[in-house]
């Protein structure tokens, strides 16, 4: 695809912490503990939460499975946090 933009920087920041919410509040444990019971990559699964990576939608549900809630939950709690305005891309003719 492209090149990160601030915008992709931004939403990925934001997915991540809406994941370590999700996972502090429905279970109470660290990223390590959760990776540790689930067999995730421990490293992935920080890069996750912190923002640092693209975010496949099947790692995302995985996580989302693991944690307790539904991806939808999960978007759903994601939009809430970019606000009505957040886009990611452009139409043609936007500024």
């Amino acid at each position: 695809m492209k090149q990160k933009t601030d915008k992709t920087r931004y939403f990925n920041k934001k997915l991540g912490e809406v994941l370590k919410t999700f996972r502090r509040t429905k279970l109470n444990c660290t990223a390590a503990k959760l990776a540790d019971d689930y067999n995730f990559d421990k490293s992935n699964l920080n890069r996750m939460e912190n923002g640092v990576i693209d975010s496949r939608i099947s790692n995302v549900w995985l996580v989302a499975e693991a944690i307790g809630v539904k991806l939808s939950d999960v978007i759903k709690a994601l939009e809430k946090e970019l606000g009505p305005d957040f886009r990611l891309g452009k139409r043609s003719g936007d500024k």
